[in-house]
């Protein structure tokens, strides 16, 4: 029971949130749309790496150099974007690319601790 609540509590923040922000943002400010082009793909990369055979062709087999650094260059651009988002008061966007962010950080956790 335990793994649902995880995986439920992962796909409402880590997914379906930032999607619904990032939509936000793009609904009402058309012209910010350079800030949401590594949150839209980040996000993207993410809800298809939930499928292990995807994964292991997105990210890289399990405990592999490939797979780390692709989830800590995900980590590393999505943070410099949220930083970049706010800098332009898109709080939206830099709310989103943040969860995106942690999203990622736990893809990591997950896939060093198992």
């Amino acid at each position: 029971m335990h793994g649902w609540v995880m995986w439920v509590f992962f796909c409402g923040v880590g997914l379906v949130l930032p999607v619904f922000l990032l939509v936000l943002a793009w609904r009402r400010h058309g012209a910010a749309i350079s800030v949401l082009i590594v949150p839209f793909i980040a996000v993207a990369v993410l809800s298809f790496a939930m499928d292990h055979d995807v994964r292991w062709v997105l990210l890289g087999a399990d405990y592999t150099r490939r797979l780390f650094v692709t989830i800590e260059l995900f980590v590393a651009l999505t943070f410099v974007n949220a930083v970049y988002a706010a800098i332009r008061r898109a709080w939206s966007v830099a709310a989103a690319s943040v969860l995106i962010c942690a999203g990622w950080f736990f893809v990591g956790v997950v896939n060093s601790a198992v």
